[in-house]
């Protein structure tokens, strides 16, 4: 079976998931490729993924600082960021789009057996499904494209009584006029398909067969809602294992060594807007509580200036192989972060940049592995004190962290998700070889 795997366009931490389900795939002696942002090319090289690079220059933006403050302030922009929001959209977007809508084909032109795609861009990939005459599969991160009472409409939305309504709204409602005639164009130039009337929805295959979808998260963490389908799975999340050739450095083991467990610190590739304030902040906060600090700076959301002996300062570890041996780990509330720090069984204090890192946030709080989070805009010594304080002095924390990796921990993510797309492949008619 060959498999195009459609990731999102976002930070390290959105497309690491699909690689790790290429990686499994081909490990089972499938054949996958993984289409992303082009950025990501050596990550998936680093795997033995062949890789189908997307244009990747909306993901700049993010590097400037007047978009940086957007979405640090995004549940509550200014009038000016509403306004720039726009400008950019406009300027972009109608350049870009038909440029990525053609990658995302060539990715798939010479052919394959199963199109799985992120929610990114869902009501135009399952078209390229359509060209193929092969099956699709929707394979988010999340848990709000499949109406449920459970969880709202959307990413960040607010659950409610009229969850079940609002989905369909959600569902029903078209693209906007610009993106929808771009995919249109599309549809007709590049694919070559006829013009149907339901052809944005992602939902159904054009016979109305209901699109299989699996989700990437485990169900200890996020519930499977009793109002889903047969045809939706909740396989846990997909976890990428440790490059077999990487050792720790020295410095790093020494550090370990010399005292008891520290506190992970790391913004894996978020962009800050102060980082040596938020590195300072961070110093601060940790010693206050008394304990050891490694830090990771990843991408930028944070630096440290100063060389103590109670901190160390990484660019980038492989958390599977560092949490285990942490107290605890501070973190923007990313989906591989904090999956990785439930499977090591240790609590979480979550920083988030933007809405979707807060919706996870606030699930690692309800489920009681983590205290309140603080947006990364409210950060001060005072409250990052305290949250970790909390994380690692109160034992119901401790008792549910225990209690959940071991949940976790049988979870079988990758394989389970392996073993559905196999089973609807056959379903299809396809040999499962």
């Amino acid at each position: 079976m060959k498999a195009i795997i459609y990731s999102n366009h976002g930070s390290r931490g959105d497309i690491q998931p699909y690689l790790a389900l290429a990686y499994a795939l081909n490990q089972a002696g499938h054949t996958a490729v993984l289409a992303g942002p082009q950025r990501f090319g050596t990550f998936a090289a680093e795997y033995g993924v062949e890789f189908a690079p997307l244009n990747d220059e909306m993901m700049d933006l993010h590097a400037r600082r007047d978009v940086q403050e957007i979405l640090m302030n995004n549940d509550a922009p200014t009038p000016e960021q509403m306004k720039l929001r726009q400008t950019l959209a406009d300027e972009m977007v109608p350049r870009l789009y038909p440029i990525i809508l053609r990658e995302m084909w060539e990715a798939a032109s010479d052919g394959a057996d199963m199109i799985v795609y992120s929610h990114s861009s869902r009501q135009a990939i399952h078209q390229i499904a359509e060209r193929l005459g092969v099956p699709h599969v929707l394979a988010p991160l999340y848990p709000h494209f499949v109406p449920s009472r459970d969880y709202p409409a959307g990413v960040g939305l607010a659950s409610g009584p009229d969850n079940l309504a609002d989905h369909e709204r959600a569902a029903r409602e078209p693209l906007d006029a610009r993106t929808h005639a771009m995919v249109t164009s599309w549809r007709a130039e590049t694919l070559g398909l006829p013009p149907r009337e339901d052809e944005m929805e992602w939902r159904y295959y054009p016979d109305g067969t209901p699109t299989p979808v699996i989700h990437g998260f485990s169900p200890h963490v996020l519930k499977h809602s009793e109002d889903w389908p047969e045809w939706v799975h909740t396989t846990g999340f997909w976890s990428l294992p440790a490059q077999a050739s990487w050792q720790p450095p020295a410095e790093l083991l020494r550090f370990l060594d010399d005292g008891e467990a520290p506190v992970f610190v790391g913004f894996g590739s978020m962009l800050g807007l102060d980082p040596e304030g938020v590195g300072r902040t961070v110093l601060e906060a940790v010693r206050n509580t008394g304990n050891r600090a490694i830090v990771v700076e990843g991408w930028g959301g944070i630096k440290i200036t100063e060389s103590a002996d109670d901190v160390f300062v990484a660019h980038d570890v492989p958390y599977d192989w560092l949490f285990p041996r942490v107290r605890a780990a501070v973190h923007a509330g990313g989906t591989g972060t904090h999956n990785a720090a439930i499977l090591a069984g240790i609590p979480q204090v979550s920083c988030p940049f933007h809405r979707e890192q807060l919706m996870w946030a606030e699930y690692l709080e309800e489920i009681g592995v983590a205290p309140a989070p603080i947006q990364l805009r409210d950060l001060t010594a005072e409250n990052l004190t305290a949250a970790i304080r909390t994380a690692t002095t109160d034992p119901a924390i401790a008792r549910r962290v225990a209690e959940l990796a071991e949940k976790v921990g049988d979870d079988d993510g990758c394989g389970t998700a392996v073993r559905v797309l196999e089973k609807i492949h056959a379903n299809h008619g396809g040999s499962t070889s």
